[in-house]
């Protein structure tokens, strides 16, 4: 499970890698997961489930880019399956997502996903 404390500094630091800005930690739901494989942590990912349909989101997916593109891949292939899994224990009958990336949209499709919209411009603001 994803620890605030001791996660976020590496998933940060993933985000920036990747030349994005980094999600703010606020932003993220309780409900993360880290993939360790190789010795160490490889990807990680998150859940957003709705409180008034049975709609859940998988989102913030991010892969440490000095990981091998192998381990990457079995790593958010876990990823999702164990948030697929945690929604449906819940009661979440619909699980949405979103990518930028090709070959992550490949990975979401060999888990089930289907494609809906393209070209998606994503945007987040913190209100105080």
């Amino acid at each position: 499970m994803f620890d605030p404390e001791t996660d976020y500094p590496i998933v940060k630091e993933w985000w920036v890698s990747h030349g994005w800005n980094a999600v703010p930690l606020a932003v993220l739901p309780k409900l993360g997961i880290v993939a360790n494989l190789d010795g160490g942590p490889v990807a990680a990912g998150w859940l957003y489930m709705d409180n008034s349909i049975g709609v859940s989101m998988m989102e913030w997916v991010v892969s440490n880019p000095e990981a091998k593109p192998k381990s990457v891949y079995r790593s958010i292939k876990a990823i999702v399956e164990f948030l697929k899994g945690q929604a449906k224990s819940f009661g979440y009958s619909v699980m949405l997502t979103t990518c930028k990336q090709e070959s992550l949209a490949r990975v979401y499709e060999k888990t089930g996903f289907q494609r809906t919209d393209t070209e998606m411009i994503h945007l987040v603001q913190t209100l105080n």
